[in-house]
């Protein structure tokens, strides 16, 4: 039954008690996750293991995994969803819940002026003062409100967090009561990138620390994606509070090069040929790399306004992409008219999500699967849905997408556009921090399965800013390639100019 585990990953299914996994990229996270689940059941009824994770993508992920394994008894859930259902079985009724949609509304209205209000401990309490007001809950209040209740305690629960360097604040405060629990956190703290909501892995370290003080650490360190070259550069970008061990793979060495160049029209030129190469498309000889098919591909930027022109230059050449986050928002607006709808029909769900749009119809059936076929429950999952659920990289085509996108993704090629000093680390703007920043370049790297390329330019403008400061000095130890300036070509001389 337990067959195809490493050293590392059988060691973790037999250990008992609150475990901490720290499972660095392609090491078999879930498969792990998934066996412990396995040998639990052994000696635990299902109703007592509990699956939480932070986003409704990861959830339908890890469910439809569960599936294939003929696990869809175990309950995974969010903790948003998790609190819900502990809020409905409480008082009886639905939460008053309003949409994320609702919320922006909201605090446009509160807070007119005010960026990010909600970073603000000041600001939120005001918010929280309006909503309760109101009788209404967003989210991140629901979490709050039933952290307060008195729930049962959990005891000989096995909770099994998945991506727990994601979690914020709100949820940390929200799992208190649960103390009792067992509790399986799996994740890599080198991966935390999402600072700008309220994540802080300093807190998160505290936090587990001092709530499990005997909680024990393990670490996956074989990669089964990166080759050994890719993940001795990431080694130079980890900053989590725990110390983890250098990473070993199965794959040797993989290609890293940076090209340095004069200007964006010559890196615009240099990549159409570089990625016509990646996929085959250049006579066999000249062809450096083995072909790829186009969404293997992924172009990353600290900034999405970076490869803009490049995209069309890509189309111009008759490359095709896949701009991922442009659809994921498309699919995001689609949900809310289907929210609409729904909340106004007296139709059935399953005929509605028969007849919605096909490119989201799929997702919803996954969906009302999730929420067990409840409708309340259902809308619930509806509301707190981002744009981020919606991050599809299989569409054929070369995908372009911001840093923070291309998390938990893989792809044979990644290409870093613009490598800049004042991009890498974000200067541009004043709250991002310096450890997170190189998280960044961590997740970048650890993205591909064969190949890393980035590039940099001696003078980018972005937004109303010139950056000419040079590449980065993250990248200063890695290999580069500086091109000159390519000759102007000389103005043809006109026929009477002899």
């Amino acid at each position: 039954m337990f067959e195809n585990l490493t050293e590392e990953q059988k060691k973790i299914l037999s250990q008992e008690g609150d475990l901490i996994v720290i499972a660095g990229p392609g090491t078999g996270k879930t498969y792990t996750l998934i066996n412990k689940i396995k040998y639990l059941l052994e000696n635990n009824p299902p109703e007592k293991i509990l699956v939480l994770t932070f986003s409704l993508k990861t959830s339908q992920e890890l469910k439809a995994r569960l599936k294939k394994e003929k696990l869809s008894f175990i309950k995974i859930d969010t903790f948003h969803g998790l609190a819900y259902d502990l809020w409905r079985d409480y008082f009886n009724k639905e939460p008053p819940l309003i949409s994320e949609k609702e919320k922006t509304m909201i605090l446009k209205k509160l807070f007119p002026k005010i960026k990010n209000p909600l970073r603000n401990e000041k600001y939120k309490e005001m918010y929280f003062k309006y909503l309760r007001s109101k009788n209404l809950l967003d989210f991140e209040l629901l979490l709050y409100e039933v952290s307060k209740i008195n729930l049962p305690d959990f005891k000989n629960y096995y909770i099994i967090i998945d991506e727990f360097q994601d979690l914020s604040p709100d949820i940390l405060e929200f799992l208190k009561p649960f103390q009792k629990a067992n509790f399986l956190l799996f994740g890599d703290p080198n991966q935390s990138i999402y600072g700008f909501r309220g994540v802080n892995l300093e807190k998160i370290y505290t936090f587990w620390h001092n709530f499990k003080p005997h909680i024990k650490v393990f670490n996956l360190t074989l990669s089964f994606r990166c080759p050994e070259r890719i993940l001795k550069y990431a080694e130079n970008f980890k900053t989590a509070p725990w110390k983890v061990p250098p990473y070993k793979s199965l794959k040797e060495n993989g290609t890293i090069q940076g090209f340095i160049f004069p200007n964006t029209f010559e890196e615009e030129d240099y990549l159409v040929n570089l990625v016509k190469n990646l996929l085959g498309g250049l006579q066999l000889e000249n062809q450096k790399y083995r072909s790829t098919s186009p969404k293997d591909i992924f172009i990353l930027s600290r900034i999405k306004n970076v490869f803009s022109s490049l995209k069309n230059k890509f189309l111009k050449e008759g490359i095709p992409i896949n701009v991922v986050e442009e659809d994921a928002f498309n699919c995001f607006e689609k949900i809310t008219e289907f929210l609409n709808l729904l909340e106004k029909s007296a139709f059935p769900i399953d005929k509605l999500i028969e007849n919605c749009d096909p490119e989201i119809r799929n997702f919803l059936e996954n969906l009302w699967a999730l929420a067990s076929e409840d409708k309340e429950k259902f809308i619930s999952y509806l509301k707190i849905l981002e744009p981020s659920d919606f991050i599809n990289p299989y569409k054929e085509g070369v995908n372009f997408l911001s840093i923070h996108a291309s998390k938990g993704l893989e792809a044979e090629y990644v290409i870093l556009v613009g490598a800049e000093d004042g991009l890498i680390p974000l200067k541009l703007f004043e709250d991002t921090s310096e450890d997170e920043e190189k998280r960044l370049i961590y997740v970048s790297l650890t993205r591909a399965k064969n190949g890393f390329f980035f590039t940099s330019v001696r003078e980018r403008k972005v937004f109303n800013f010139t950056l000419n400061k040079g590449v980065s000095s993250y990248f200063k130890n890695f290999p580069l390639k500086t091109f000159s300036p390519k000759p102007k070509k000389p103005k043809q001389s006109g026929l009477f100019n002899l």
